[in-house]
């Protein structure tokens, strides 16, 4: 029985790939690189900002300045073009009506996945938000989600993760979660090939797909 909700936030609560894709070519121009499309910047976000800088140079030698880099280019604008996904508050409203408590884990530094919540009008809805510079190790290590479930005084099995690519999936499995995905698009891998325990169109489908299974703390 699910008694808390967490949830991945790039891809799956917003849709951020604008402000990602333009930040991240600004950086590939500074550097004399050529620019990538937003459909080749969604195949790789999903596992931090070092890793996206990692991918987009193809070299891990400089991860720390480059994504330094990446993240004062895109923190000051990082507003401008992404928006909650379609069904978003109808899925937040629905569990928070029912009384679940709910989190946020993302391999987006802290500070700039609160600053992106908040600026949407979606951070009260959150007990806690566990992101990428917390310390602990990122998706899809599971110590973020196995974190989340601590401060809900819940043992991970009582949590369900909502996400929307292969790092969310992997962390819920080595959590011992269940874990349902949205067809965003973000990653590498197609949602019906994540092997999650169901693929939703809409995030507005999570509480009419789930409702039978919450019971609140």
């Amino acid at each position: 029985m699910v008694k808390a909700v967490l949830f991945d936030l790039d891809g799956t609560l917003v849709d951020s790939i604008g402000d990602i894709a333009e930040s991240l070519n600004d950086l590939l121009s500074e550097h004399g690189r050529r620019p990538y499309t937003e459909a080749e910047i969604k195949r790789m976000v999903g596992e931090g900002v070092h890793r996206l800088v990692e991918k987009a140079f193809g070299e891990t030698g400089r991860t720390v300045e480059l994504a330094d880099r990446f993240l004062e280019i895109y923190t000051p604008r990082s507003t401008r073009l992404t928006v909650p996904v379609k069904g978003a508050f109808e899925a937040l409203n629905g569990l928070k009506a029912a009384g679940v408590p709910m989190a946020v884990c993302t391999n987006k530094p802290d500070d700039a996945a609160r600053f992106v919540l908040e600026q949407l009008g979606l951070l009260a809805y959150f007990d806690t938000v566990i992101g990428g510079s917390c310390g602990l190790p990122r998706k899809p290590d599971p110590a973020m989600l196995i974190e989340a479930a601590r401060q809900f005084g819940l043992a991970p099995a009582d949590c369900l993760m909502v996400g929307d690519s292969l790092p969310d999936v992997a962390a819920a499995r080595a959590a011992g979660m269940s874990v349902v995905v949205v067809r965003s698009g973000y990653g590498t891998v197609e949602a019906d090939n994540l092997n999650a325990d169901e693929v939703l169109n809409s995030l507005a489908d999570l509480p009419d797909w789930s409702a039978t299974a919450f019971v609140p703390v």
